[in-house]
């Protein structure tokens, strides 16, 4: 059952539109927005993802007819000091975004700036709209994990989840040595891995890691699963202790790609790496 926002947000306000600005007036604001607020983009700024979420969340209501006309009716009435119950805007914001993602984050305008954020070196693709839209919180993260098929989309008893943010390998210049890696192994049998790491950004063969602390493993799929996309089970050792990891690997994935999973390299000094995946294609 939808229920009413709590407090009164200011769409038009916090895209920096007017009120009777076109669909290509918010689009285009959205755009701006969503590049200059992209956590990647802030790091150091600790409400960047909050930030990144209101302006979605701006631009998923007033982009739809519906929604915003609902919301203008609401708005007008909570100006003029007027409780009126017919006009309740009733989204929550995790309606509006689970809608955005039914629709697909990688249509239309998202399409358009997922190709910015690549640029950029920025996480991108559906996964990152949804780890960042709709992961922050448990229900979240339950939601992206029941889009994933087969048995992984089920979360069974004992199953660990952490939530893993992810981070680019943009403009990093030298690669931890190759040799000490080593090859991770699938591991068919391994039960309740302690991560289970939706993907959060795919990066280029040749964006490499200067981190110490990274630890760079590598692993080959047939082109099959690089086509359909697969959750895979590896198991490592890092610094004499062992680490299992559960890695959903995206559709149409490019030979080379690498993934990012935060937090599961070497650790020294009470900071710990990164694991950096390299997903080699099979021919």
């Amino acid at each position: 059952m939808k229920t009413r926002f709590r407090e009164f947000k200011d769409y038009y306000k916090i895209l920096g539109v007017a009120e009777n600005s076109t669909d290509t007036d918010i689009k285009k604001s959205y755009r701006k927005l969503a590049l200059k607020h992209h956590p990647d983009h802030n790091k150091n700024a600790p409400n960047s993802e909050e930030k990144f979420k209101q302006i979605t969340e701006s631009y998923g209501v007033l982009i739809d007819p519906l929604k915003r006309k609902q919301y203008d009716r609401f708005r007008a009435d909570h100006l003029a000091g007027r409780t009126n119950e017919y006009s309740q805007f009733r989204y929550t914001q995790q309606d509006i975004f689970e809608e955005m993602r039914r629709k697909g984050f990688g249509k239309d305008i998202f399409e358009e700036l997922n190709r910015e954020f690549s640029k950029s070196g920025f996480r991108s693709g559906n996964s990152f709209f949804q780890t960042t839209l709709m992961g922050g919180a448990l229900g979240g993260i339950v939601r992206v994990l029941g889009m994933i098929p087969g048995p992984i989309g089920r979360v069974g008893q004992g199953l660990r989840i952490a939530h893993m943010v992810g981070t680019s390998l943009f403009a990093l210049k030298k690669m931890h040595d190759a040799k000490s890696a080593g090859n991770p192994k699938d591991q068919p049998n391994v039960k309740n891995p302690d991560i289970l790491e939706s993907v959060k950004g795919v990066f280029n063969k040749g964006e490499n890691s200067q981190n110490s602390l990274d630890y760079n493993l590598s692993m080959t799929i047939p082109p099959k699963e690089a086509l359909a996309g697969t959750n895979k089970k590896i198991s490592y050792e890092i610094d004499g202790m062992p680490e299992q990891l559960m890695i959903r690997i995206p559709e149409k994935f490019p030979h080379g790609g690498k993934l990012r999973i935060k937090g599961k390299g070497h650790s020294k000094d009470k900071k710990r790496g990164d694991l950096i995946l390299q997903v080699k294609v099979s021919h």
